[in-house]
């Protein structure tokens, strides 16, 4: 038996009423509740998901309920747990849910808009535990409780393609306010940011590893027939996106902010109305957020989960629209837009996006990965993730990309 199989736990949901009566009162009864795994290994790499359907009453004299939610817990191998260092990284999403963007909202309110104009884009949160023993830190019962928004219509979008124009539209504008609620934070309650930034540390990681990864990424890139004579500029830039961008690096002023960190096709949620129109938009995952640069995150965002990424008129008016959302919420919170002209923008783009281009090119190596062809699992998920190389269609998106990147001197 390999190491991976012996480290892999069964990961279940105990004793859902204590954690339940904290939103519902102390009166709930759970008459019963089922569980199953919802995400299969490659769809998830940090944690266990379940989906949880409950048969709830709030009190003795109430009808019966059902109540559908997610339990996000432990991943359930050694493995993903240092990687993800799940004890740090659990207490992050929970920061996030508990009092980030409430804090967001509250902000908002005070600068005149409605309780139903704020910024509402969190899943209905069901509270959270580290532990069923008291002296205990944490164990195998964290859980995440939150609301299964399927149940609701809520959709991903599919992972190997990416989003589509019109959805690629809605996840901007809600990336771009999420990134300036953090900078008003900074400008308008500095204490507080300074809580933020302690919070959003980025865990650590073994740099050895990552290494390993850009020997890989750079032999692919030279061995192909498009992207062989670029491989001297892709180099360079893969050196210094591994010497100088690594998330532990404290962002240039007044780049800065609060960035979801894993902002992936996975980790956004949509939803259409009755007449077909996309209505609203979720994010899902936080336990990577960071302090860190906000256009790190969209240039992430737009070549490693649009299926745009081909049509630069396309890519240019994502980038327009990001930029004049982010400058709208930033004035409407009061604060100076000058720092943040276009001019200055576009200066930093370059930087950033060369920056970024060792964490895309790896993400579109995972992002691409057919489970199902290389026969994924929990058991094998260290060795395969160490010496997979990607596909064909790993090969289509990273050509799309460093040549997009080529023509605009990014690399």
């Amino acid at each position: 038996m390999s190491n991976d199989q012996q480290e892999l736990k069964t990961i279940e949901l105990r004793e859902l009423q204590p954690i339940l009566s904290r939103t519902f009162g102390d009166q709930l009864i759970v008459i019963h509740y089922t569980t199953k795994n919802l995400l299969q290994p490659g769809e998830n790499y940090g944690s266990t998901i379940l989906s949880v359907h409950a048969i709830i009453k709030r009190n003795d004299e109430s009808e019966k309920e059902d109540l559908y939610l997610i339990a996000k817990m432990p991943p359930p191998t050694e493995f993903q747990r240092q990687i993800f260092d799940s004890p740090f990284t659990f207490k992050k999403e929970i920061f996030m849910y508990e009092n980030i963007v409430p804090y967001y909202q509250e902000l908002e309110k005070e600068m005149g808009l409605k309780e139903n104009e704020v910024f509402d884009i969190l899943p209905k949160y069901y509270q959270s535990r580290l532990s069923l023993t008291s002296n205990v830190d944490f164990d195998d019962n964290a859980v995440i409780l939150m609301e299964n928004l399927r149940t609701r219509g809520y959709y991903n979008g599919e992972r190997t393609k990416g989003c589509d124009l019109e959805h690629s539209r809605v996840a901007i504008r809600a990336m771009a306010r999420f990134h300036a609620l953090g900078m008003a934070t900074k400008y308008k309650r500095p204490e507080y940011f300074e809580i933020l930034k302690g919070r959003s540390k980025c865990l650590e990681f073994n740099t050895e590893e990552f290494e390993h990864f850009q020997e890989d990424m750079l032999k692919r890139i030279a061995g192909d027939s498009e992207l062989s004579v670029y491989v001297d500029r892709c180099e360079a830039a893969v050196r210094d996106s591994f010497t100088h961008g690594f998330w532990t690096k404290t962002p240039d002023e007044p780049w800065s902010t609060i960035i979801h960190a894993d902002f992936w096709v996975n980790n956004i949620m949509f939803h259409r109305n009755e007449n077909g129109h996309i209505d609203d938009i979720k994010f899902v995952d936080f336990q990577n957020y960071l302090f860190f640069s906000p256009l790190r995150e969209m240039v992430f965002f737009l070549f490693s989960s649009t299926e745009i990424i081909s049509s630069d008129d396309h890519i240019e008016e994502l980038i327009d629209l990001y930029h004049e959302t982010f400058l709208a919420v930033l004035n409407r919170m009061g604060c100076d837009i000058e720092p943040f002209s276009r001019e200055k923008f576009d200066a930093k783009l370059f930087t950033d996006a060369r920056l970024e281009s060792m964490h895309l090119f790896f993400m579109l190596k995972i992002l691409t990965l057919d489970v199902q062809e290389i026969e994924l699992k929990h058991e094998n998920m260290k060795s395969v993730l160490m010496t997979y190389q990607g596909n064909q269609l790993f090969m289509q998106r990273l050509r799309k990309v460093i040549l997009y990147f080529i023509k605009h001197d990014w690399i």
